[in-house]
């Protein structure tokens, strides 16, 4: 038994002076004092709405689904190093752990060859005053195109669609692995380049059958060449006072995800982005063009003065349908997300917030003689034109007011709480308010107690 000590002891030392392991805990109850949600649902256009509402007071689960909690484990050293997080998930059966994120890396020269499943993101999100808000209530989106298939979270590079068992359209992270060359020359300055592999069916690429399928049946052997990863790549330079950044990625064949950001780095500082998705498939016999999507991005963080912060966040973005041969009119989409967020900070234990946000389709472009609601990837229906609707066609807008106030009791516990309201169909028309359609609004007062360590 003391020989087995022993070894242990010897393997922890030599461990300890080889690696610099770090350990951090955190947990965090997102609850609610009060929550309403209440629905209107119109079946018959015309009709009159069926209206429901219900209540909830003191649900510790209310603002999220679930209590969360993480265990990061790092060691590392010069050369190598290890990450690893743990999430316990707790029902009255058993307590187990999902992995979160796994991934290990390798330093040589300039060079960094990383391994696992982790988020791969650069660019700058400025959510420093985000705190313990959810997403809906501070940072709703990532930079790239809103409901977007190719460019949707574009600088997130290990980040794949699928769509999940309820037939929807959902994002997931992936196997991955990574290879970065940086070049420093010095503590301000440095260039990045990065190439990355990722767990997905691309596809095939040799197109040597000549009825242009592309091979998909690779079991039966068709002699095409099939990749099952899909690739993604970006490159960066930064400076004391800049940085920019340029994203590319391809998940599957004939997809294309581009993104481009540049920001000022300060007290003061800004980000703008361009992104693109387009399928590159080659269909020139049935489509004049392919799907496309678009997005600028703006944000902004400014420190107005010792204690103020102002942030804003800002999306357009624009869906792009194909267009078919001989097609005389357009089906696009626009979608506009704005957010502004005062952070002031009364003293070292009170952080006191007011976060407004909007979200609207301020323009629909659709064939002659349709309505915002009809499918948009209907056949040609004859049209020779198209009609172009406004915000109040589509159904207004949606309005999102938080305030809250976080309370440190030390640099390792704070206790945030407010009153998030969410209204709909603000400014919407009478024709829109009389269309078949479901609208939602809720009222909640979140309490979320976090202890990080």
């Amino acid at each position: 038994m003391k020989k087995i000590v022993s070894v242990l002891s010897v393997a922890a030392l030599t461990l300890s002076a080889v690696f610099a392991a770090d350990v951090s805990l955190n947990y965090k109850m997102a609850g609610t004092l009060y929550k309403e949600t209440n629905t209107k649902e119109i079946k018959t256009e015309g009709g009159d709405p069926e209206l429901s509402s219900t209540r909830t007071f003191l649900d510790l689960n209310g603002y999220s689904s679930t209590p969360s909690g993480d265990l990061e484990f790092t060691a590392k050293n010069d050369f190598a190093g290890f990450a690893l997080t743990l999430n316990p998930k707790v029902n009255t059966a058993y307590t187990a752990f999902d992995v979160d994120t796994y991934y290990g890396w390798l330093n040589f020269a300039g060079l960094q060859l990383t391994s696992g499943k982790w988020t791969s993101r650069y660019v700058a999100l400025l959510d420093d005053d985000g705190g313990n808000w959810e997403d809906n209530e501070f940072a709703r989106y990532k930079p790239g195109v809103i409901g977007g298939k190719y460019a949707y979270d574009i600088d997130n590079l290990t980040q794949v669609r699928f769509t999940n068992t309820a037939g929807e359209t959902d994002w997931e992270q992936r196997l991955s692995t990574a290879l970065a060359y940086t070049i420093r020359p010095d503590d301000d300055t440095y260039f990045m380049i990065k190439g990355v592999l990722v767990d997905s069916d691309w596809g095939s690429t040799l197109r040597t059958d000549s009825d242009r399928t592309y091979g998909d049946d690779y079991a039966v052997g068709n002699g095409d060449l099939n990749f099952f990863s899909g690739f993604a790549g970006e490159v960066a330079f930064r400076t004391a006072a800049f940085d920019i950044n340029f994203a590319a990625k391809s998940m599957y064949r004939d997809e294309l995800g581009l993104g481009v950001f540049f920001r000022t780095i300060g007290d003061t500082s800004l980000l703008f982005g361009l992104s693109a998705g387009l399928d590159l498939s080659d269909t020139e016999d049935v489509n004049d063009s392919n799907y496309r999507e678009f997005a600028f991005d703006f944000r902004g963080r400014f420190k107005l003065s010792e204690k103020l912060t102002l942030t804003t966040m800002n999306n357009l973005s624009v869906l792009n349908n194909a267009k078919a041969k001989d097609q005389d009119y357009d089906e696009m989409d626009f979608h506009l997300w704005d957010m502004v967020s005062i952070a002031y900070q009364a003293n070292e234990k009170v952080l006191a917030q007011l976060t407004v946000e909007s979200e609207c389709d301020p323009l629909l472009i659709r064939a002659e003689n349709t309505e915002p609601g009809d499918d948009w990837t209907a056949t040609n229906n004859g049209a020779k034109g198209s009609t172009t609707f406004g915000a109040s066609a589509t159904g207004g807008f949606t309005i999102t007011v938080t305030p809250g106030v976080t309370y440190s009791f030390n640099e390792n516990a704070t206790l945030t709480a407010g009153v998030a309201i969410e209204w709909a169909e603000i400014g919407a028309s009478p024709k829109f308010r009389d269309s078949v359609h479901t609208t939602t609004t809720t009222i909640q007062v979140p309490v979320v107690f976090k202890v990080a360590l």
